[in-house]
């Protein structure tokens, strides 16, 4: 079985590299930054199935998979529906999720509807593209209308009202063709800058009503969609419960530490059900796990290459400011066992956002 995943990165990459022992898989990577409609077409048609490592896909190339429809996963309308935030919020909503209210942009005079009926702070969002907290603008008072539709407007824009949230949390799953669902353990996700800068299992004092939650929230959104592949549930965590802040209809960078720390990981589990094979457990074999982010700079974490219980994974990009490297996976016997290795490596981590504050 021949599988195409479009694009090349390091999440294609570690879907590859997920299943070495499925002799029966060949997997391509298709680079979408360099690429003419010949080569995709030829591609295409080289391949069983087709995946994705990013909702990210200029509109022209979905055009170009709406032919191939039956053999890609997850499916177009995943893709169609994720690719733009005003459309998550309705499928989150419509999936019995809570989320934030929020409003339609289009022109200055909605940005100030919107502060009217959201009330501020608001943040406002490119409805596509934007990741790592680009295409992104936090309003904090009438005047911030102006500069904010300056900044990121004369384009779809999404008003979100602010919710007052404790952490940040995302939960993760794989969905197989026939609807079975595996989902991991939930993480506590720390951000600098609009960066996600590390994950931590178990989340810390994650009460069993709001796992529960979780489980229930992504299991009724996969469901609702047919979705086939993993998927990831941002939340944020507040007092009255989980709200639903994104969706990435993929392999997530929270969910990194599955490599090392699950039986089997997200990617493996996302190459399983697109195949049409049985899923692997979720189940952690550490009862504490740490994904580190490394940031514009590799030279911090060559230092877990002396650690035990540090895995160091590179990307091979080039170095440059606020980009994503590579990760280190920190593995222990206990929180306090994890958390003494990651005090090693906190040159990872820009000062004062580690240890995470409760």
């Amino acid at each position: 079985m021949k599988v195409g995943i479009l694009g090349n990165g390091q999440l294609g990459q570690m879907l590859e590299a997920s299943i070495p022992d499925l002799k029966d898989i060949d997997v391509s990577l298709y680079d979408l930054r360099a690429h003419s409609e010949e080569a995709l077409a030829e591609f295409i048609a080289s391949v069983d199935i087709l995946s994705y490592e990013t909702e990210n896909i200029p509109a022209h190339i979905v055009t170009l998979l709406e032919p191939h429809a039956d053999k890609l996963y997850p499916g177009l309308n995943a893709l169609k529906v994720f690719q733009n935030r005003l459309l998550e919020k309705n499928a989150l909503r419509n999936a019995g999720i809570a989320t934030a209210e929020f409003r339609a942009v289009n022109s200055l005079e909605d940005v100030h509807t919107a502060v009217r009926e959201l009330g501020l702070p608001i943040v406002m969002k490119t409805t596509t593209e934007g990741y790592d907290g680009k295409g992104q603008y936090v309003l904090r008072s009438p005047e911030d209308a102006e500069p904010a539709w300056n900044t990121i407007g004369n384009r779809e824009l999404i008003a979100e009202a602010f919710v007052p949230f404790e952490r940040e949390t995302s939960v993760i799953a794989s969905r197989d063709r026939a609807g079975n669902i595996v989902v991991f353990p939930m993480t506590e996700n720390v951000h600098h800058e609009g960066i996600l800068r590390y994950s931590l299992y178990p989340a810390p004092a994650l009460s069993e009503e709001k796992a529960e939650q979780a489980e229930r929230y992504i299991r009724q959104l996969a469901d609702s969609l047919d979705y086939v592949g993993t998927i990831t549930l941002e939340l944020f965590e507040t007092a009255d419960g989980l709200v639903g802040n994104e969706v990435a209809p993929r392999v997530h960078n929270s969910g990194h530490w599955s490599i090392e720390g699950t039986e089997a990981s997200q990617f493996r589990n996302h190459m399983l059900a697109i195949t049409g094979k049985n899923l692997g457990a979720t189940e952690p074999k550490f009862a504490s796990v740490a994904m580190l982010n490394v940031i514009g700079e590799e030279t911090p974490a060559e230092k877990a290459e002396d650690i035990d219980n540090a895995f160091r994974h590179s990307y091979g990009k080039e170095a440059r400011p606020a980009r994503k490297l590579g990760h280190v996976t920190v593995v222990g016997d206990d929180d306090a066992h994890r958390d003494a290795t990651i005090n090693e490596l906190t040159d990872l981590m820009p000062a004062g956002i580690w240890p995470p504050k409760h």
